[in-house]
């Protein structure tokens, strides 16, 4: 068996959390007391120190716990920004193993490497938080990537996950009742752990490949007989990726866009098939206006009637109908009972959240993605949005839609084409939902 760092083993990973729990609990307590002190009251180095802390810590265990800092976009707004701003350094931060730890790892799933490859590249292709990948041929000729899952991982996502949640709650730092933090821990815990049996993501592409797809979208063929719980094989797919697509034609960078925003909307308001981890190192552009993707292991599955729901949410904020979006707020477990009855105390926010994200991008027959400040006009409704903290739930079963969005909203802007958002989000919502029934 491979070794793995020393920092990796169980125990020295809850020793590595529980240090880092006691740093950031010091550093919260010393913000609190700052803000208490005459002219003393701005937090922003102490809060990036605590942030870069957590990217050094995080960063090296790797697995779930690593995991959990690239979710940090997902609770902007409940975690201070000096310390999001410094997490999301980490969906970059991977370091690959060495090969000779890697090949154990593959023999040990897939018997005697030379017996089904002809060779297998020792410089790992793309790291991440659960494994990495490395191109290789197979003995037939086929160009294909091996997906490696690091020693441990699996075992350590629980543990992982409860320990963050204590260093979260004893910082006093994230403005989120417990109830709701522990609902969302509890999805993304749900999503690690299939990403880390590979065998889930084997099943999440055939998944793919039997859906209704919309034009455009290449996925991988898995060579079965190579797939276990911890090494995936699939057919290569080379295609460029996003930072030598932005640099295309206006013609090719359209038709890339309009593939993505197709896909989007198919995703979240017809199949409820989601690929949710959208880091543009999953995605690959092809010449002709095609997109190859990569990546299936973080798969959400989004029930007929919780889409349905989505829709009317949907066309009630496109009509500016605040009581519907409220109605339909309530629905999804969105609303504190507090606020149930109350709608007219929350038009103006809704009004203005409209304003700052789904207007813009209906207004025209095509929105300018390359100009887009939607994620500024949100944030500076981030005041707002705190004021109302003890009215709003997180929806568990929409973390990985809201991250999901996110992703493509950066890549679209990475693109810098025109898109029909208006004529495609209509298209959408003319078609039936062909997600299966809850249950």
């Amino acid at each position: 068996m491979a070794s793995e760092p020393p920092q990796s083993g169980p125990r020295n990973r809850g020793r590595t959390l529980w240090k880092l729990g006691v740093r950031t609990a010091a550093r919260g307590a010393w913000i609190g007391a700052r803000r208490l002190l005459p002219g003393e009251s701005d937090p922003t180095r102490t809060l990036e120190a605590l942030g870069a802390d957590w990217v050094d810590t995080l960063g090296e265990l790797k697995g779930a716990a690593m995991k959990l800092g690239q979710f940090a976009s997902q609770f902007r707004g409940a975690i201070p920004d000096a310390v999001i701003d410094r997490l999301e350094a980490l969906q970059n931060q991977a370091e690959p193993l060495p090969f000779a730890e890697i090949a154990p790892l593959i023999e040990s799933a897939c018997g005697p490497i030379e017996q089904h490859f002809r060779h297998i590249e020792p410089t790992a292709l793309a790291a991440a938080s659960m494994g990495q990948v490395h191109r290789a041929q197979l003995q037939d000729g086929r160009a294909v990537v091996v997906k490696v899952r690091y020693p441990h991982v699996h075992a350590s996502i629980d543990d992982d996950l409860r320990q963050l949640a204590r260093v979260m709650k004893s910082a006093r730092l994230v403005n989120i009742d417990a109830a709701s933090l522990d609902a969302s821990l509890k999805e993304i815990s749900a999503r690690l752990h299939e990403e880390a049996d590979y065998r889930i993501e084997r099943q999440n592409l055939a998944d793919f490949q039997a859906a209704a797809q919309v034009p455009g979208i290449q996925l991988p063929e898995a060579v079965d007989a190579l797939c276990s719980e911890t090494v995936l094989v699939l057919t290569e797919l080379p295609a460029a990726n996003l930072e030598f697509a932005a640099q295309a034609t206006d013609e090719q960078r359209l038709a890339w866009s309009d593939t993505l925003m197709r896909w989007l909307l198919h995703q979240v308001l017809v199949s409820g098939l989601i690929h949710a981890d959208p880091n543009p190192a999953n995605f690959g552009f092809l010449p002709d206006g095609e997109i190859a993707l990569y990546d299936f292991g973080c798969v959400k599955r989004l029930p007929a009637a919780l889409i349905a729901q989505l829709r009317t949410g949907l066309v009630a904020g496109m009509g500016s109908d605040w009581d519907g979006v409220h109605a339909n707020l309530k629905a999804l477990g969105a609303l504190a009972p507090r606020a149930y009855d109350q709608p007219d105390r929350f038009q103006p926010l809704y009004a203005d959240s409209h304003q700052a994200a789904l207007a813009p991008l209906l207004a025209d027959e095509l929105y300018e993605f390359g100009q887009a400040d939607i994620h500024d006009r949100l944030q500076k409704l981030t005041p707002r949005y705190l004021l109302h903290s003890r009215d709003f739930r997180s929806v568990p079963d929409l973390i990985f839609v809201g991250r999901t969005l996110s992703g493509f909203y950066w890549m679209l802007k990475r693109l810098d084409a025109p898109v029909p958002v208006r004529r495609r989000l209509q298209q959408t919502l003319a078609r039936e939902i062909v997600a299966p029934p809850e249950g």
